[in-house]
């Protein structure tokens, strides 16, 4: 019976404790929604019905994607988008400035987002596409035993050891100790043929790097059957140099209209190892365009231990932009990132910055479609057809005709099956662990961890410099900000004013003086030695009274002797030292003269 009892108790215990936890995920899921809700008010009245009256081209195409939920808003950042296209085609960065690849591109996601025709603003980028120059191409041939190949009618041979024998084709050349050509001549196809199986991959690598990457498609082929290889490599550009960020806005509106951006990977790729070009946070980009791990892993290592990023020094443009990449993941550095978001918002509800971007990367409403081409358009999701990440339909499986909430996401016939992260080999850390590995996404909510899951440091940069993270900072103290975003949501880093020494003040008054009074000594250098030799002089001319004797014994006292007084000689008067008198006169008369 009271076995019994233990077992109810323990297990009304344990529901009491599932009913307090799931009463708090609810009431603070609920706080958050009032936040979102908050600062979407903020915007809306931001933005009133001038879309904010802005100059800015990429500020005017997020407050359309942003308000493209209401009619109101959707239709002002429409007509003021279309007061600031130049030629009928294009955008600058502001109604004045001349046409770029990136305000153009932006323009073209948010008005196709609200179903505009958007037809001839993408033959214009089409139209400003160059063959990049920055990258070494490579061809590899492989197989499994020695082969003879012919590649544009000449023969070579691979041997077993995989070196190239015999003499390299026109517009290639034996690289690598022989195991690959190199590509001279990127405008020619290279036909190639072998008289067995074989496979031929293409190979590419930034100028000065050792880093390599291989195209996305390895091809294979039976014998004596051809594959043909071309280089195909272009960027986006208004001059004869590859605008990288703009090559970055450009391929994500090809990717969402559905369109082929193998040709544009190997030079965003490849450019992305360059310092310059980080402050673009090219990793958020890729994964959003390819879904590798790769990416993922390396846009999840730049997130801080506050859940924002910060490559640009525009800590909220860069956290939207990787919560925009990462929309379709579900794990615990995405809602770190959201709760830092909602913790930073002002007062009104919306942000110090980029407010409208930051709503439509992680809190993304569906739009209104009543654009020119709006009739046509559905919602996705409405027709049993899925809202997937751009990188996550295969090119064939991307549906035009249809809308999803956000820009970052296309219609796709096939929903995207995400291994979980067990099939991957991973496992799942936990809120105060990091991974010593590679960070993979995974159909697991949290983050799984391709290695080995450990303790994070908790312990902010603020403290570890010797200061404290308090909610404001006393009259005696003051913020250091270079160390506040290490402390936890709403701290700042509070370290105590520098105290004024007064002591070196007055040192340094005292040492003035000092030198003053030198300088003054060294003009008046003679004046002071007369001066000296005076003083000197005055103390030995005095008549000084020598110590009196010590006194004698006392004698034993005798009876006087009476008789006649005595009477004793005065003395001689003391002789003057004339010799002495004349030495003093010379001397002071010589003093007078060097006084003068």
């Amino acid at each position: 019976m009271k076995i019994k009892k233990r077992v109810c108790l323990s297990i009304f215990i344990i529901l009491v404790f599932v009913i307090f936890l799931l009463s708090f995920m609810l009431i603070n899921a609920q706080d958050q929604n009032a936040q979102v809700d908050k600062a979407y008010a903020c915007f809306e009245n931001e933005v009133g019905n001038d879309c904010g009256n802005t100059k800015s081209t990429k500020q005017n195409a997020f407050n359309l994607l942003a308000g493209s939920h209401k009619s109101s808003i959707q239709s002002s950042c429409i007509s003021a988008l279309k007061q600031k296209i130049k030629e009928n085609a294009c955008w600058g960065e502001t109604d004045t400035g001349s046409c770029n690849i990136k305000s153009t591109a932006l323009a073209v996601l948010s008005l196709n987002q609200v179903g505009e025709n958007v037809n001839n603003h993408v033959n214009w980028l089409l139209s400003n596409r160059i063959s990049e120059k920055e990258l070494t191409w490579y061809l590899e041939i492989d197989s499994n035993n020695q082969t003879e190949c012919n590649i544009n009618g000449q023969k070579i041979t691979i041997d077993n050891n995989k070196k190239i024998l015999g003499s390299a084709p026109t517009g290639l050349v034996k690289a690598y100790n022989d195991y690959w050509f190199e590509i001279k001549d990127t405008s020619k196809n290279y036909s190639v043929s072998c008289d067995r199986d074989f496979i031929s991959a293409l190979l590419y690598q930034k100028k000065g790097s050792s880093s390599f990457h291989v195209s996305s498609e390895t091809k294979s082929a039976y014998e004596f059957d051809t594959i043909t290889e071309s280089v195909n490599s272009l960027c986006f550009s208004t001059s004869n140099t590859c605008d990288y960020e703009g090559s970055l806005w450009a391929t994500l509106v090809m990717s969402k209209l559905g369109e082929d951006i193998s040709s544009y990977l190997p030079y965003l790729t490849a450019m992305s190892e360059n310092t310059e070009n980080k402050k673009y946070l090219p990793s958020a980009f890729l994964y959003l365009l390819t879904r590798s791990d790769d990416y993922y892993n390396e846009l999840i290592s730049l997130q801080k231990s506050n859940g924002y990023w910060d490559e640009s020094r525009n800590k909220f443009y860069d956290t939207a932009l990787a919560l925009y990449a990462l929309q379709s993941v579900d794990s615990s550095e995405i809602d770190l990132s959201k709760r830092y978001l909602l913790s930073n918002q002002k007062e009104s509800g919306c942000w110090p910055s980029d407010t409208s971007f930051i709503l439509h990367a992680a809190w993304p409403k569906n739009p209104t479609i009543s654009g020119g081409k709006g009739s046509s358009l559905s919602a996705c999701e409405d027709f049993g057809y899925f809202c997937v990440g751009l990188g996550e339909c295969t090119l064939e499986n991307k549906l035009n005709n249809f809308y999803c909430a956000s820009s970052a996401q296309v219609c796709c016939s096939e929903d995207f099956i995400e291994l979980t992260c067990s099939e991957k080999g991973g496992v799942i850390c936990d809120f105060e662990q990091t991974c010593e590995g590679q960070a993979v996404s995974s159909a697991d909510a949290g983050s799984c961890c391709i290695g080995d899951c450990v303790i994070v440091d908790t312990e902010p940069e603020c403290e570890k410099q010797g200061y404290i993270c308090e909610s404001s900072c006393s009259d005696n103290e003051e913020e250091k900000s270079g160390l506040s975003s290490s402390c936890d949501f709403g701290t700042i880093c509070c370290g105590k004013k520098p105290v004024e020494e007064k002591s070196n003040f007055w040192i340094i008054i005292l040492l003035i003086i000092l030198i003053i009074l030198v300088i003054l000594a060294i003009i008046f250098r003679n004046q002071l030695r007369m001066w000296i030799f005076r003083m000197r002089g005055g103390f030995k001319s005095r008549n000084m009274k020598p110590p009196a004797p010590p006194l004698p014994p006392r004698q034993p006292i005798r009876p006087p002797i009476l008789g006649r007084p005595l009477f004793s000689k005065p003395a001689p008067a003391a002789q003057r030292n004339t010799e002495r008198d004349k030495e003093f006169e010379e001397t002071m008369k010589k003093l007078r003269e060097m006084s003068k």
